[in-house]
């Protein structure tokens, strides 16, 4: 079975590992779908200020995507590393 085309949300409770669609009860991949995508897959002409993207649930089982209002935001390393200048004072 291929990948659905809607994304339904979804509510995690205390666990969150079965597919509600089909039941397969193994959990699930993920994929990373940018806040600024549509709905339509074009871009939105709405834009933010940093890459946000969406966090999707795919179903290996019957290819159902979810969504549980989880976002991530990816930074180059360079970002990541902070650059300091240490002075010795004798």
């Amino acid at each position: 079975m291929g990948i659905s085309a809607e994304i339904k949300s979804i509510k995690p409770g205390e666990e969150l590992h079965k597919c509600p669609s089909c039941r397969y009860e193994y959990g699930f991949h993920t994929s990373f779908v940018s806040v600024n995508a549509g709905t339509d897959g074009k871009e939105s002409p709405v834009k933010s200020t940093g890459a946000i993207y969406r966090v999707i649930l795919i179903c290996p089982e019957c290819g159902a995507r979810f969504d549980a209002g989880w976002r991530i935001s990816f930074c180059d390393e360079e970002n990541r590393v902070v650059k300091a200048t240490s002075i010795i004072l004798r």
